[in-house]
Parts: structure tokens; sequence; C-alpha cells
């Protein structure tokens, strides 16, 4: 990686004076300033955070990156309200393909990496959408890019995901799992499921919920009925949730929880696969990021996110990082839901009732 040594050695200048060229100190001549930031540029040079490259004037646009297709499924409502903020505040927002294109031999043709084509589009900012966990970041090289980008000049907000170096807009999914989980105890669900996603530092905390709420309502549950899937994909939620319906070896949970919209989506496929019905048969809950309900019975209980809130807390979080100010406002803002209450007079009383039921036939010895 090239160093400030690098660059002082190519323009015969002192360290310091490229530290302060980079950091546009007053006592450094704008020739000078100007010839040091064209070689670093030149060399690949990715300056940190607090280091202010070459001045550059207003074009309104900002970049949108997506790692993996996986995050593609699961973000395009956030994106679209995402689009619809800047376009009211004038910005155009511009897709950073993560992948390089084929050359005729089969193979990935080279190309800049991140940054350096963020650079080359003058793009004034970067929304981040990805499952990478942080760590790896810094230890493998083949995420290289995302590291330089992230460290690099131009001001990213992570959406979704938690990045220390950089700004992050999270939705409350910890708050919401305990809320569910309240209210889920209130209609009388006493056998409760869950199907998470595991993805970075949210597998652990969104287990670290799932155990605290499971102990706040005095509830007891078998491991089997805790589901990790490691990609969130639809085809991992629908077969998680058929051996959690269909399973021999324990009793079948009364509700089952879902952490996102696309596992809400492969479990509720399954239920209908297994001909149960919502919430007669099986009551389900979720954590939905979502404007409105799609479908009368599509869950009984959700905890809702509004996907606008989430775009305007990231595009603010954008305008912070752009007009440098690192200590105005939380690098880390949390998007509050909303406990989407439908009662229906007959969930407890048909809750209970399969309770009773699945206890007769199947015995209690495996819970």
């Amino acid at each position: 990686m090239v160093t400030q040594k690098d660059i002082s050695a190519a323009c015969g200048v002192s360290i310091s004076a490229v530290s302060k060229a980079l950091a546009d100190y007053p006592d450094i001549s704008e020739d000078t300033k100007r010839r040091i930031r064209d070689t670093a540029e030149k060399m690949g040079y990715y300056a940190k955070k607090n280091e202010l490259t070459v001045k550059r004037e207003h074009t309104y646009i900002v970049g949108l990156l997506i790692t993996e297709e996986t995050e593609r499924e699961g973000c395009q409502t956030v994106i679209h309200e995402l689009r619809k903020a800047l376009v009211r505040k004038g910005y155009d927002l511009v897709l950073l393909s993560p992948e390089g294109e084929k050359g005729s031999s089969g193979g990935k043709a080279e190309r800049p990496g991140y940054l350096p084509r963020a650079r080359l589009y003058r793009m004034e900012g970067i929304f981040l959408f990805s499952g990478i966990q942080e760590r790896d970041m810094y230890y493998r090289e083949d995420f290289r890019d995302l590291r330089q980008l992230i460290l690099g000049e131009i001001p990213v907000v992570a959406v979704g995901s938690f990045f220390a170096s950089c700004r992050c807009v999270l939705p409350s999914c910890e708050k919401g799992i305990r809320k569910l989980v309240s209210e889920i105890y209130r209609r009388g669900h006493r056998r409760i499921a869950f199907v998470y996603k595991e993805r970075m530092q949210e597998y652990r905390q969104c287990y670290k919920s799932i155990c605290t709420s499971l102990a706040e309502n005095r509830l007891e549950v078998p491991g089997k009925y805790l589901r990790d899937v490691k990609s969130g994909t639809f085809r991992e939620a629908f077969a998680q949730t058929m051996d959690l319906l269909q399973g021999s070896r324990w009793i079948r949970p009364t509700c089952i929880v879902f952490t996102d919209d696309t596992l809400l989506e492969g479990g509720t496929a399954a239920v209908r696969r297994c001909g149960l019905r919502i919430p007669e048969d099986i009551c389900l809950a979720a954590i939905r990021i979502s404007e409105e309900v799609k479908y009368r019975d599509y869950p009984v209980v959700s905890w809702r996110i509004s996907p606008s809130k989430i775009a305007e807390a990231a595009v603010e979080q954008l305008l912070y990082g752009m007009e440098g100010d690192e200590h105005g406002k939380d690098r880390v803002v949390m998007v509050d839901g909303v406990l989407l209450d439908e009662e229906i007079e007959e969930i407890e009383e048909a809750a209970q009732i399969y309770e009773y039921r699945n206890v007769y036939q199947m015995g209690m010895s495996h819970i």
C-alpha cells in the first residue's frame, strides 16, 4: 500500500510537507499542495478521513454500492425511498457496480477499485448495503477495495449494517424482537420459535435479544426452536420453517418470529405448503421494513419500520459527512419502529386451543 513516505520520495519533499499538503495546511504553497495531491492520486494513495484531498465542486452525485446479491433482494424498498429523498434535495443516485465485466477470455477484466471509480464519477458520498463482517474487511485481501473506500475521503453511510469506520443507519431490530415476544406472550403463545439471519454483528445482537426477551417473559424454548440462516434467502427460510413444522422430534411451535421480510415470505410459503391456516393453526410474527401491510394474514403481529424514515436518516447522515462534521451528530442512528397491533378477538383463544391439542396429541416430554 502506498504511504506518505513513498509520496514524499516521488515529489522530493519531506514527509511532513506531504502530510500538511493532504491536510490543507496554510503554510504550504498551493502549487506544492497541487503537485503532492496529483502525485498521491496517481500513485493510488488513500487518505484518511481527516485528510482533505483536492477540493471538489458540487456535483450532486451520490453513489450506491450493494456488495452481495442477497443484500439487493432485501433493500429495494429502502433504495426507492433513498432515491426519492435525494431527488428532493437535488441529488442523483448512481449505482457503483461491485463486479468486474467479463472479458473475451471469460475472466473478469481488470478495472479500478471502488474508490478510484467513485473519484472518477466525482461522487460526493456513497450509501453502502453490505453483509460483510467488518473484521473480514480489515484482514481479508479480497475485501481490500471496500476497506479503501470506507477509509477514503468520500463520506460513506452504511445502511442496515454496522461499520465502526463510517456513519451507520440501523433499524431497531433488537427492540423489535423484545416488543414482538412480549405481545405474542400476551396473546397466549408459549411455544415460540425464531428464524433469524446470521450476518455481521447482528447475529450476536439478534441472538442476545431473543434470549433477553424470552428471559423477560420467563419462557424456555428448545434449542431446535432457534434457527439461524446463513444468507437470509427465501429458500433457506422456507427449508427451516418446513423443518420446524414437520419435525417429529419436537412439538410444533404455535408461533414463529422472523427477523426480516425475506425470511417472512419464505416462512409463509412453508406454512401454506403444509396446509396450515394463519392465525388459526399457527401465528406468524416478523420485523418488517415496509410502509403498509401487504396481506391481511401476513403476519398477525409485526414490528414495522418505515423505509422512508430509514432513507431520511441515511440522507441526513450523508449530508453531515459531506460537511465534514465528525462531532455534530451521532455516527450511528437507530430508526425506531411501530408495533402493528392487529387485534383479533379469536387469536388468544385459538392459540390456547392449539396449545392444548398439541400437548394432548404429542405429550409434554419434548419440552
